[in-house]
């Protein structure tokens, strides 16, 4: 017989645990398996599980006798609190399902497709959960800098609270706030935390900072800070890392990870977001040997993915994701792939690096990321300026400057893209007649705000321009109805995130994506990677085909 016992839980962060108690059974040991997080108790014999997988782990042994004893309140379904809380501004109804989906959870993934608006969710969660728990600050941790002040604005605009950036401090002359922000200032800010508003706002890379870690860490466990959100969580998949390792710290009572792209590249990213909200009780070690296949010189490559059925269980059970095109009447995306055809001295400058590339490509392959070291024959397509004093031309480039010209005569605003500032730095120079607004990680944080006002507001303004890794991730550009990407980036999660600052909530015209590559070379060959890397987060995250990547290398040089 099988013996679950229902009780408060020991290992688990869930409030309730059910407690497996059994002869020694393969079949048993095989049902245990599929359901994390778990925890072997090897004093008492038995696994505890979360109680929510009761139904899922009985349909599995349907043909053995079970006994069910404990405390049965707990398999009660959560009904709504009775709460009178009234939103400052007007959400969508998959808003308030979210808003409701937050008060009856206390540690889930917030996966709303980019543009779904998962902030103005958060925020009221956080503001309901005060009013029921009566917390006393929630820590919002954002996974890209200049988030923090996206956050802040969106605090003043869909409430009636104001936020506080830990380390924030007044300029002398009123105009603003101090540019640089020290981890010093930070730690005394959270040193008189009694002194700031509820809502308390950082960078992950402030969890660098062991004092400021370990500070936080006491300030969850005691319920000074009731609740914790980390935004763009998937940004922050090394749990190894100083941060990683601070954001693991982090366990209030409610917990919220959010971002629109739960998997970049492969199950293995994850491993931190599982971990933190309490879903995964193993080290990373024993999570990938469970998840990857090893093979390869030495059997230290992962060569594929296993078990991908159990992460999709998981993830249905801890997570919340809609789609745009399931939930907003949002207009359409129209991506055209423009090619253009380099020149004889541009070629040149292609040509030599790419016989350098393949006359060493053994060497590369041996290097921790192969793929960055391509980067010098993807910028040859891009501007050649970069590699050469000589040589300053780009095919790419000129029929940017014709998109833009053409955009902006039939009223339209335009959104640029690439990977490099010494890219964009060009094409800022090119669009000055347009009083380019610009987002790159050579603007100051606390700068940037005013920039993405400037494209939204400024009617003078037609154009913004910026890196990916900086502009493609947070905010909302939806003034805009024309994107140009002179490069990609390597994963469709990434590239959609860009595309995405334009379609958003709000927009309502069509949007015309330019995709530029220069005929017969690398660009070709990324932009199908980047169609198919895609495959392998669609297949864990909404159920679509798996694509192996092993091969990347050698098929970008052949």
């Amino acid at each position: 017989m099988i013996v679950i016992d229902i009780r408060k839980a020991d290992k688990l962060s869930s409030e309730y645990g059910m407690f497996i108690s059994s002869p020694y059974n393969e079949k048993v040991l095989e049902a245990v398996r599929t359901i994390s997080p778990r925890h072997w108790h090897g004093e008492q014999r038995e696994w505890e599980l979360p109680v929510n997988k009761l139904s899922t782990f009985i349909n599995e042994l349907s043909d053995f006798e079970i006994q069910i004893i404990g405390d049965f309140s707990a398999l009660e379904e959560k009904k709504l609190p009775k709460i009178d809380f009234k939103f400052k501004t007007k959400p969508f109804e998959h808003q308030v399902e979210g808003f409701n989906y937050g008060l009856t959870h206390d540690k889930w993934l917030l996966g709303d497709e980019q543009g779904c608006g998962k902030t103005w969710q958060v925020i009221n969660i956080a503001l309901a959960k005060r009013q029921l728990c009566e917390y006393k600050h929630c820590l919002i941790v954002c996974g890209v800098n200049g988030l923090k002040y996206n956050w802040f604005n969106e605090i003043a605009k869909h409430s009636d609270e104001h936020g506080h950036i830990l380390g924030w401090r007044q300029r002398k002359d009123g105009k603003g706030m101090l540019k640089n922000i020290s981890n010093a200032n930070k730690l005394a800010d959270i040193q008189r935390i009694d002194e700031l508003p509820y809502f308390i706002i950082t960078n992950v890379e402030s969890l660098r900072d062991e004092k400021i870690a370990n500070e936080l860490k006491v300030l969850c466990s005691d319920g000074t800070i009731g609740m914790v959100a980390i935004d763009e969580i998937h940004r922050c998949k090394d749990s190894s890392s100083q941060q990683g390792k601070g954001i693991l710290k982090l366990n209030a009572k409610d917990m919220i990870a959010m971002t629109g792209t739960p998997l970049l590249n492969t199950p293995l990213d994850l491993y931190i977001i599982l971990k933190w909200l309490g879903y995964e009780s193993h080290s990373f070690y024993a999570f990938k040997n469970h998840y990857a296949i090893m093979g390869g010189y030495g059997n230290y490559q992962i060569i594929g993915y296993q078990n991908k059925d159990e992460l999709k269980v998981i993830l249905s059970e801890m997570m919340l994701r809609r789609l745009k095109e399931d939930v907003l009447d949002l207009p359409e995306k129209l991506y055209i792939e423009e090619y253009v055809e380099m020149g004889k001295e541009q070629w040149g400058i292609y040509d030599e690096i790419l016989a350098d590339l393949r006359l060493n490509v053994d060497k590369i392959a041996e290097t921790p990321n192969p793929l960055a070291q391509l980067i010098r024959l993807r910028q040859a397509t891009g501007y050649t300026g970069i590699l050469s004093s000589e040589i300053a031309i780009s095919a790419k480039l000129d029929r940017m400057e014709e998109l833009v010209e053409d955009a902006v005569a039939n009223g339209r605003k335009v959104i640029v893209y690439s990977n490099w500032t010494d890219i964009t730095d060009v094409v800022l120079e090119r669009l000055k007649r347009y009083n380019p607004a610009t987002i790159t990680g050579k603007v100051n944080s606390s700068d940037v705000p005013l920039m993405e006002k400037k494209f939204q507001e400024d009617d003078s303004c037609k154009v913004i321009v910026g890196t990916i890794s900086k502009m493609g991730t947070g905010y909302t550009l939806n003034s805009g109805t024309v994107e140009i990407f002179i490069d990609l980036p390597w994963t469709m999660g990434t590239f959609q995130q860009a595309v995405d600052r334009a379609h958003r909530i709000g927009q309502t015209s069509n949007i015309s994506i330019y995709i530029l590559m220069c005929k017969d070379t690398i660009d070709e060959k990324i932009y199908s990677i980047v169609k198919s890397k895609g495959a392998l987060s669609d297949d864990i995250i909404d159920d679509k085909s798996v694509v192996d990547k092993r091969e990347i290398l050698n098929y970008l040089l052949s």
